[in-house]
């Protein structure tokens, strides 16, 4: 009988297969490398989309998900694939691989000019390369490039978690070298993780934050077992824990539990929450 990890190893196999054959016939390298970051990151998935259903209309749908953020269907980009070109080529229904695709996109939250599954060249002609968001007014980068900030305590502590030294109490840095530096990745997620491993407490009780509706923020109280053991970090929702809400096994991400200050475990929290919501 085949392991879960051994069916997981091998239907990702199967499905990069399928989808880099297309590229290699259709696209390019830049989507080559954008296909498999996309599958590995379904791989890793608590839930992982693949496992069930045909593996060509899976392989379709990774095509036409990156496709759409990538203008791939415009006839004036390069290069151009019609929709009905790989719906015919995986021998797929249009219905059924818009619905994977769209399942996909909303899965990774996706979008044009896509910081993870932007190719190159669109990254590169993406109109807001030169424009930031600060307090929610649009300013031209070069601007805050030249801003010089004067770094916190808790920032020196998390670059030395994320293993890079060199940044000194009372010294200025470009506000874009620190974004660049302490940037919020799964990299760098998996560092914080480590850390958080070997220095928290388990378990404990927390209040678990979650928005239930426009600025409305529901409150639960938790017990928190351990950091997650399988999925470990998420990207969006950054380092997960799994807990007990009453019966219930949930894993929430470790950025909306709240500590009162004396718990043993707030600082270790406090600091990764300062570092997630500052540079995410």
């Amino acid at each position: 009988m085949t392991k879960p990890k051994e069916k997981i190893e091998e239907k990702k196999a199967e499905l990069l297969k399928l989808t880099i054959e297309f590229s290699k016939q259709f696209l390019n390298e830049e989507y080559e490398g954008v296909i498999e970051k996309l599958i590995n990151k379904m791989a890793r998935k608590r839930d992982i989309p693949f496992l069930s259903g045909r593996i060509e209309i899976w392989a379709a749908a990774v095509i036409h998900a990156l496709g759409t953020i990538n203008f791939l269907f415009d006839k004036s980009s390069q290069p151009y694939v019609s929709a009905t070109e790989i719906f015919e080529y995986f021998g797929t229904k249009q219905s059924t691989t818009s619905q994977k695709s769209k399942k996909i996109r909303d899965m990774f939250n996706m979008t044009y000019f896509d910081s993870n599954f932007s190719i190159e060249s669109v990254v590169q002609g993406s109109p807001f390369n030169n424009l930031s968001i600060v307090n929610g007014l649009i300013v031209p980068q070069d601007i805050l490039n030249d801003q010089q900030i004067e770094i916190e305590e808790w920032e020196i502590q998390a670059a030395q978690i994320l293993g890079i030294s060199g940044l000194e109490r009372g010294n200025k840095y470009k506000a874009s070298y620190m974004d660049k530096l302490l940037n919020v990745k799964e990299t760098s997620l998996m560092s914080f993780y480590e850390y958080l491993l070997q220095h928290m407490i388990f378990p404990f009780t927390a209040i678990y934050e979650e928005e239930v509706g426009p600025l409305e923020i529901a409150e639960f109280e938790v017990s928190c077992i351990h950091l997650d053991q399988e999925m470990k970090v998420d990207e969006n929702y950054g380092i997960l824990v799994e807990g007990r809400l009453g019966r219930k096994k949930v894993i929430l991400p470790l950025a909306s539990i709240k500590l009162d200050e004396g718990h043993k475990n707030f600082k270790w929290i406090d600091l990764y929450q300062e570092w997630f919501w500052s540079y995410r």
